[in-house]
């Protein structure tokens, strides 16, 4: 079983599908710090939450 596994991990699909999770990801925390507007931060973090699979913070209360 675990063969399989590797078989599978290694294939062209899976390793296309990892890299381009992984840049998406990059981009994201990259945005994240460097995004020029508070909104697009927040955005950008929502985002990146989603596709690491955890829920996004709710928004601070303002004031």
């Amino acid at each position: 079983m675990p063969h399989h596994l590797l078989e599978m991990l290694n294939s062209p699909f899976i390793t296309a599908l990892l890299t381009t999770h992984s840049l998406t990801v990059a981009g994201l925390a990259l945005t994240a710090v460097c995004a020029p507007t508070a909104r697009r931060r927040q955005a950008a973090l929502k985002a990146l939450a989603v596709l690491l699979g955890r829920p996004p913070r709710p928004p601070r209360p303002r004031g």
